[in-house]
């Protein structure tokens, strides 16, 4: 096999996800563009890996390095707002790295972390005549944003230019990686001669090791009779945590036995603990970011995943509960419908619904035993890697 280097980039600053108390660091080492690097190198080492980001809070170029694979972060010129940051920087340095490539004779993958964005766009008219893949990370086309988002009508025209650019520009992409089947019809009606596959990010096989729940607990400090509800993700009321919140204020009703726990970050985190607290809610506890080990002792310590999106793609998280024996209840969105089995892994509810939330959590919590593990079997890194390599070598 000839050398390939494939160049791994992040559709948006990481800063984004930050609320100014967390680690950026450790927010960049938990994003896919990372993971899926770091497993292209655990299974492919003879890979060349880099991950490339914009970042709108740094001035100058940064770099390091982790588990053999260089980080370049290059400072944003244009940061308007989230997805519509670009870094001319960066563009500069891809064109030197396809010159590279040809001189010297090797294959260069560009692997895009989402495409609905400017970033993606800029890259896929400068570039797009090289091997792109691109990487669907739950984002909308223009005209679908705009429709699932009324506020945004006074900006029509913009939103009928970048479909414009999207209809044109996107065909030059050789590989879709698609979260959702409304997702792979539009891919497929706009770009016929690219191949379109639902393919989510994977997860590693230390959460398929079995730990039993009173273990968990005992060392998270939970007692063994509490029922616990989890949820994982950017804190944010796009996430739905504002409708979890006014669930739980019947739910504490029903059953003081039942406890939240909310683990993850953002810049909503403040307004919803606030609003937490406006609620009058004894059970619910905001924990801030969880990461590798102590994350899954939560989750072989919860009695069920809930992820009450209002817009995701293929949530990891919920493959991650799967591989731990944890039911989920999930909002109909994104690629959900392809992930749930209803009643069998778990339960799909209608977003924005409080009440389907509340009655899925009394439903699910008598549920006895379940075997879902099986579930997660296909979400297996090895699996996604052997995948994506194929279309490397393919394209």
């Amino acid at each position: 096999m000839s050398k390939i280097k494939v160049l791994q980039i992040a559709h948006a600053s990481h800063s984004y996800f930050a609320d100014g108390k967390d680690d950026l660091k450790a927010i960049t080492l938990n994003d896919w563009y990372f993971k899926t690097a770091s497993q292209i190198k655990k299974f492919h080492p003879e890979i060349e890996v880099e991950c490339w980001a914009p970042e709108k809070d740094w001035e100058k170029y940064r770099e390091f390095k982790e588990g053999g694979i260089k980080m370049r972060f290059f400072p944003a010129t244009f940061s308007p707002r989230y997805a519509l940051d670009f870094s001319i920087p960066m563009l500069l340095e891809i064109a030197r790295e396809i010159k590279k490539a040809e001189k010297e004779g090797y294959k260069l993958i560009i692997h895009l972390h989402e495409y609905h964005n400017l970033h993606g766009l800029i890259i896929s008219l400068l570039f797009g005549g090289k091997k792109i893949v691109a990487q669907h990370h739950g984002g909308s086309w223009p005209l679908k944003h705009l429709e699932e988002n009324k506020n945004y009508r006074r900006g029509f025209l913009f939103f009928l230019l970048g479909q414009i650019a999207e209809n044109v520009l996107l065909k030059r992409v050789k590989v879709f990686y698609a979260l959702s089947k409304q997702e792979m019809e539009y891919l497929k009606e706009i770009s016929p001669n690219s191949k379109v596959v639902f393919q989510t990010m994977g997860i590693g096989d230390e959460y398929f090791e079995n730990m039993d729940k009173n273990v968990a607990r005992k060392k998270l400090g939970i007692s063994k009779d509490k029922k616990i509800l989890l949820f994982i993700g950017r804190v944010a009321e796009e996430k739905g945590v504002k409708y979890l919140l006014e669930a739980m204020k019947e739910i504490e009703k029903y059953n003081d036995k039942i406890e939240l726990k909310i683990i993850g970050y953002g810049k909503e985190k403040d307004s919803l603990e606030k609003y937490s607290k406006e609620l009058e809610l004894k059970k619910v506890e905001f924990l801030g970011g969880k990461f590798g080990e102590e994350k899954m002792l939560y989750l072989s310590a919860a009695d069920v995943l809930i992820l009450p999106s209002l817009k995701e793609g293929a949530p990891v998280t919920v493959m991650e509960a799967m591989a731990r024996n944890l039911p989920s209840i999930v909002s109909q969105v994104g690629g959900v419908e392809l992930m749930i089995k209803n009643n069998k892994n778990g339960i799909i509810i209608s977003p924005k619904n409080t009440r389907e939330i509340i009655e899925s959590v009394k439903k699910i919590l008598k549920w006895k035993s379940i075997k879902i593990k099986k579930y997660a079997e296909q979400y297996k890194w090895e699996e996604i890697i052997k995948n994506t390599l194929e279309d490397y070598k393919r394209i």
